[in-house]
């Protein structure tokens, strides 16, 4: 056991993915399978239940798919089979918790101890959704969907905590409440799942590469500020000038939070939670920005005088 877990922490971040993924496809299909049986015996709300299990394991069989066999099925195909996927369990988890507002349903009263423990997992299990997505970023867009469908059952995860909480937190029927969170959750799967299928069209993966030409035989370095920001990670074109020709890269710098005040960090990941929506937000303002940002790279190069010679494929 030690030999095996050791040989995992030497695992890159692809390497870990795959095989944190076979776990979880095999995971989410026994939990769905077992839901879907024991709506047999009870009520149908636990075949909605499996069926969203299924659901997000076939997103995820997708993804894996796509990693090891990546000739397999056309990319673009795969890409809305994933998207599809998504949505679909998402609108299967607003009519799950939709329940809770418009029927009578009892709420378990998971106890003080019990409600804490659910809590912990489910911050812990949502931190690591976020890293995981974070470290995600250049890796190619199935590890990035991966990442997200994780980050969705995290938000499921979430919601249990606010049941779990809420059931011995007060006395009072918190149905409604209970209902309209998970049907937000819903939708950020939804939307997610939309944002799965027009990713590649803003993402920067097989675009960060670009050439210039200059009529100069001078040699020297070039970087370029693409963005500024005091919340997200600004980017940059940086290459050489060789004999009149630049073969430069669009990198992404450290992000600016790390270099706050250790009590404002502090702070932030107490308060995380409730930050990752309002900043997951102005993420992807930036992040569909990104064909403006490579104009903004090629108007900055022709003020320089040099000239693009090709055009990323």
């Amino acid at each position: 056991m030690k030999e095996l877990i050791n040989k995992y922490r030497f695992l890159d971040f692809k390497e870990k993915t795959v095989f944190n993924t076979r776990i979880s496809i095999v995971f989410n299909f026994i939990l769905g399978v077992g839901k879907i049986l024991l709506s047999l015996f009870s009520t149908i709300f636990f075949l909605i239940s499996g069926i969203i299990n299924l659901l997000i394991m076939l997103s995820k069989y997708e993804c894996f798919q796509g990693i090891i066999n990546p000739q397999k099925k056309n990319f673009f195909k795969r890409t809305r089979i994933i998207s599809l996927l998504l949505m679909a369990s998402g609108l299967c988890y607003i009519i799950y918790m939709i329940r809770y507002i418009f029927l009578d349903i009892p709420i378990f009263e998971y106890g003080e101890f019990i409600g804490i423990i659910i809590a912990f997992v489910s911050f812990v299990e949502m931190g690591v959704a976020i890293t995981g997505i974070v470290k995600a970023y250049g890796k190619g867009h199935y590890y990035r969907n991966i990442k997200i469908i994780n980050f969705c059952s995290a938000c499921t995860a979430i919601v249990l905590t606010e049941i779990a909480l809420t059931s011995f937190a007060s006395d009072d029927n918190l149905n409604v409440i209970n209902g309209l969170v998970g049907s937000f959750v819903g939708v950020i799967f939804i939307l997610l799942g939309w944002f799965i299928l027009i990713a590649h069209k803003y993402s920067l993966i097989d675009r960060e590469h670009h050439t210039y030409y200059i009529d100069s035989i001078e040699n020297k370095e070039i970087n370029i500020k693409l963005t500024s920001s005091k919340f997200y990670a600004d980017y940059y074109y940086t290459g050489n000038v060789v004999d009149g020709k630049i073969e430069g890269k669009i990198i992404k710098g450290k992000n600016p939070i790390m270099n706050y005040n250790i009590y404002l960090l502090i702070i932030c990941a107490i308060l995380s939670e409730i930050l990752i929506f309002p900043y997951s937000i102005g993420f992807l303002v930036r992040y569909f920005q990104t064909n403006k940002m490579i104009i903004n790279l090629n108007n900055k190069m022709k003020e320089m005088g040099f000239i693009k010679i090709n055009e990323p494929e």
